[in-house]
């Protein structure tokens, strides 16, 4: 395996996307469980798969609530009584998706940003030309992905998350710009990851994150999620993880070259509310 710069560039950008394999996957859209939280802010009672019924279910938190540590967290509160139903919002933006294969750019905040745990923060110009050149699609052309578990976040009435587990099996080479890894039809299973949603009060998203690992002993894949699962079945088992040193170097190496896409956006296109300094696979800072 010859883990190239390049290709390491390129792989950590094309997980950045969480809908790049709709338009041939069989993706599968699961119903929300009923909640049973005892939270003082939020009830949720919602038992129907078809995200247009689903309106109305959930009941308002309280518009107060404690103040986030994060500055940005608590910017991406705003008023916390959006005036829309943002849990029937995201199953449908989380199913039209799945089911149609388009991602509809009219979904998105103009200062919106995506965060995963090692690319980000990153926005819809970087991330529009970021699924070409590994060949994915041909050595996974049924990816299933079944979504589950949409719930209000207590303190933030506009953020919403919810879970991915993903199964594919490798019918195809994989061909990694010109690395070739035969297909070995045996199948990933990915561990299950958490997802959100955060949305403005225009009805806009203005913050994704994607791909955190809810518990890396499930699966196949030794706790890789998503992209980097699909490409660790395949035989490309690239070492990523938050803090890493030597792959944060190799990230900033990667835009240098300039050419295989961006793990994070450049500087002047990361918007003024995201104050965090942590790109790609850096650490966390402490607030």
């Amino acid at each position: 395996m010859k883990l190239s710069i390049p290709l390491i560039s390129m792989v950590i950008v094309a997980s950045s996307n969480v809908n790049a394999f709709a338009p041939t996957s069989t993706s599968t859209y699961t119903a929300p469980f009923t909640s049973t939280s005892t939270s003082t802010f939020t009830q949720l009672h919602v038992s129907t798969s078809n995200p247009s019924t689903a309106a109305n279910t959930a009941s308002s938190s309280s518009p107060s609530s404690p103040k986030a540590k994060s500055p940005m967290f608590e910017h991406l509160k705003f008023d916390n009584s959006p005036s829309f139903d943002v849990l029937a919002k995201t199953q449908q933006y989380v199913q039209q998706t799945a089911m149609d294969g388009k991602v509809d750019e009219s979904y998105y905040a103009s200062d919106y940003v995506l965060r995963g745990p090692v690319i980000g923060p990153i926005g819809r110009k970087d991330l529009s030309g970021s699924q070409n050149g590994l060949g994915l699609f041909e050595a996974y052309p049924n990816v299933k992905i079944d979504s589950f578990g949409f719930n209000i976040d207590p303190e933030n009435n506009y953020r919403c998350f919810y879970f991915q587990r993903w199964r594919a099996v490798m019918e195809g080479d994989l061909d990694a710009y010109g690395d070739v890894y035969p297909a070995t039809n045996q199948e990933a299973e990915m561990p299950v990851s958490v997802f959100n949603v955060v949305w403005n009060p225009e009805g806009k998203i203005v913050y994704e994150q994607v791909g955190a690992v809810v518990d890396r002993l499930e699966g196949n894949t030794q706790g890789k999620a998503a992209v980097f699962g699909l490409l660790h079945n395949a035989g490309l088992k690239i070492p990523a993880s938050p803090g890493d040193k030597v792959f944060q170097v190799l990230q900033r190496l990667g835009h240098l070259k300039g050419d295989m896409g961006r793990s994070w956006s450049r500087e002047s296109d990361i918007p003024k509310w995201w104050v965090s300094k942590s790109r790609g696979a850096d650490d966390t800072e402490q607030w």
